[in-house]
């Protein structure tokens, strides 16, 4: 009898072992959450504000640079008005083009304005322009400036400039400045603007011609003698208010035969037709006529005037752009009859 009690005493002991062992670790997990959820979702929130204030401060300057990296500017409307020696006066009409979801505002500032040769940046900006406060929409809006006058820069910059825009087909420039990006309720940000655009430019004038020419036989000497008109066209959204312009006419046989006149010249987009008056000397005219009764002339631009001032910046531009005309002296001299 003792040993099966000692057996009925000992299965108990194990019974009582095997009902009183430690929990799993799911009942570990549950009285652990139980007794410290309000730490957890401490620990919960302060990851949460890390990881949001990260990306506010650390995240969004990134995020708004790239956006405003990513746009890109296609001028409408251009115009250079208004020349003196050290000013221009600009108009300029823009889309603005993002591919950014987000929709910020863009504080004014000062951008300087440089020309881009081959993807180069020349080292010293043509002006300066101020830019208007805009809100930047998706996926595209407009941006304007309207009469302002502005101070040349660099003049061997603005002649380069000047220069490109009459023989080039293209031309490239930048504006570049810093402002202030604001995005709703977000911290405001510091960014950089940096944006080029390539654009149409007058391409040389190609098109280039003088139509309707009348020679005037019995004008007194030193006075115009033969007039026309003289067209060529603009594909580019450009206007250049240039003044009274003066045109070389040469031959290779004699050299200078007369100069040309224009008036209160304004080139425009589109078609642009400016009655000439020049003055001939019909003698090297003549001497300079082939067989045919054709001449061929050189048209080079010699001076500028604006409100009685030399532009010489334009005028170093005309004179980069030798225009050739070949002239049917035949029929200019039966038309004038």
């Amino acid at each position: 009898m003792a040993h099966g009690s000692d057996k009925t005493i000992r299965a108990e002991q194990i019974e009582q072992v095997e009902v009183t062992s430690w929990p799993g670790f799911g009942q570990k997990a549950k009285r652990h959450f139980t007794r410290w959820w309000w730490l957890h979702v401490l620990v919960f929130c302060v990851c949460f504000l890390i990881t949001t204030l990260c990306l506010i401060y650390i995240g969004m300057p990134k995020i708004a640079q790239s956006g405003v990296d990513g746009s890109t500017m296609e001028f409408t409307d251009l115009q250079f008005l208004d020349p003196a020696p050290g000013f221009l006066t600009i108009t300029q009409n823009a889309v603005l083009h993002s591919s950014s979801i987000f929709t910020p505002t863009l504080d004014p500032f000062k951008a300087s304005l440089y020309l881009v040769t081959n993807d180069i940046f020349e080292p010293i900006p043509v002006t300066s322009l101020a830019i208007p406060r805009a809100h930047v929409l998706h996926p595209t809006s407009n941006i304007s400036i309207v009469g302002q006058r502005v101070a040349i820069a660099d003049l061997g910059q603005l002649t380069d400039f000047a220069t490109q825009v009459l023989t080039l087909e293209n031309v490239t420039t930048a504006l570049t400045g810093k402002t202030k990006l604001h995005e709703g309720y977000l911290p405001v940000v510091d960014v950089h603007y940096n944006s080029s655009t390539t654009y149409q430019t007058l391409n040389g004038l190609k098109g280039f011609n003088i139509t309707e020419v009348k020679l005037n036989l019995t004008a007194p000497d030193g006075e115009p003698n033969l007039h026309g008109s003289i067209y060529f066209p603009n594909p580019s959204v450009l206007t250049v208010a240039l003044g009274n312009v003066t045109l070389s006419l040469a031959t290779k046989v004699s050299g200078v035969v007369g100069n040309a006149t224009l008036l209160n010249l304004t080139i425009t987009p589109g078609n642009n037709t400016f009655p000439m008056a020049a003055t001939l000397d019909q003698a090297k005219a003549l001497a300079s006529t082939d067989a045919n009764g054709f001449m061929d002339v050189s048209i080079t631009g010699t001076s500028v005037i604006y409100n009685g001032q030399h532009i010489t910046y334009y005028e170093k531009a005309l004179a980069s752009n030798v225009l050739s005309l070949k002239l049917n002296v035949r029929q200019i001299l039966a038309d004038s009859e």
